[in-house]
């Protein structure tokens, strides 16, 4: 079966995809908020791996339909291992006490901030395929599969930095602004010296 044949067959089935998807996203949602899986020192106790078993489920009915449908290879692992390490963050790993720069605190704030940056840039990705191939006239730069991927890195990278400013105080209007700039200048110039994939 080719990627063409596929594709209708994906689309079709997508009512029921998102339906399980969003099964999937409420019951993962309520264990996180009814069960105590940080004080429950089994990592594979019966509500664990329920967990372990929704969170993949999660990724994979909500990026792979999309990657299948949109051809954006990698969608799915990408945007799995993201919603994967938000959510299991979210639900086993103890809110820091400190800040940022405490020592004891950095783990769980660098493993969030990745999550976060694959996360963002997982979502973010078929929002740009699709806007690129409906609004860029230029062929090439529509279906450059190379320059989507990185536009939503780019997006998750400045999400993430956000974060890391907003956690240590230092986030203000001025230096949002700049650092959204920064990121458009920077795909400025790699479009300008990298070019698009090649068909």
């Amino acid at each position: 079966m080719t990627d063409q044949d596929e594709t209708p067959r994906v689309r079709r089935w997508l009512p029921l995809l998102a339906l399980l998807a969003g099964l999937c996203w409420a019951l993962v949602i309520s264990v996180i908020l009814r069960v105590d899986l940080i004080g429950e020192p089994n990592l594979f106790s019966p509500w664990h791996l329920l967990f372990y078993i929704l969170a993949l489920g999660v990724g994979i009915l909500t990026f792979w339909p999309l990657e299948t449908w949109l051809e954006l290879p990698g969608l799915t692992i990408e945007g799995t291992l993201g919603v994967g390490m938000f959510l299991v963050t979210l639900a086993m790993v103890p809110a820091p006490d400190g800040t940022l720069l405490d020592q004891s605190a950095t783990p769980a704030y660098i493993v969030m901030l990745i999550a976060v940056l694959l996360s963002v840039a997982a979502v973010v990705r078929p929002v740009i395929a699709v806007l690129s191939r409906r609004w860029l006239a230029l062929r090439a730069w529509a279906l450059d599969n190379r320059r989507v991927r990185r536009e939503a890195y780019e997006c998750g990278l400045f999400v993430a930095v956000v974060l890391v400013m907003a956690a240590l105080r230092t986030l203000d209007p001025i230096k949002f602004v700049a650092l959204a700039v920064i990121i458009v200048l920077i795909e400025i110039l790699l479009l300008s010296f990298i070019g698009v994939e090649p068909a």
